[in-house]
């Protein structure tokens, strides 16, 4: 059984497992990697820490839906999480990669034509769970539960501004 290591970057709130490592620490290129997509754009690491996990290989911890939240459970619990489950932050995180592919894709403009725009809703996939439940079906016209991939784009700031400058909101 090939055990494994969990890699937690607080910085990002993100979590990757990494199989096990015997060796001189200094020749673990696995961790080596993983940990190198973790810093800022001046060069400076994230802070992170690595957990060995006992009694759980690979295959499990893909497999076992309850033992790895559990696990992940426990491990942002020790290291003073914010209360949000794993899954909040991992999804958060998904969603600013989202948008920035769609900035780049775009050549990285100042501005966005797309902005807020019907494409770029996010509407979440439960029709199927609602109507089961009995609920109504989700309110894509309210206003207070509208959130758009543009929500997570480094521009937005500059399309708020535009937005309330339009509004005469700066005067």
């Amino acid at each position: 059984m090939t055990q494994i290591r969990l890699l937690l970057c607080k910085d990002c709130k993100s979590t990757e497992v990494l199989p096990a490592y015997q060796g001189d620490p200094r020749r673990d290129t696995v961790l080596e990697y993983a940990a190198a997509k973790h810093q800022y754009p001046n060069g400076e690491r994230h802070f992170g820490r690595l957990y060995p996990v006992e009694g759980v290989d690979e295959d499990r911890w893909h497999s076992d839906s309850s033992a790895r939240e559990e696990i992940l459970r426990r491990v942002w619990q020790e290291e003073g999480a914010t209360g949000m489950e794993p899954w909040v932050y991992q999804a958060v995180d998904t969603l600013k990669d989202d948008a920035m592919q769609c900035w780049r894709s775009r050549n990285r403009p100042e501005t966005c034509a797309d902005f807020h725009s019907e494409k770029k809703r996010l509407a979440p996939p439960t029709a199927a769970d609602r109507k089961a439940e009995g609920l109504p079906k989700w309110d894509k016209h309210n206003p207070a539960g509208q959130r758009y991939l543009c929500d997570y784009c480094p521009i937005r700031s500059v399309n708020e501004q535009k937005m309330r400058h339009k509004l005469g909101l700066y005067k």
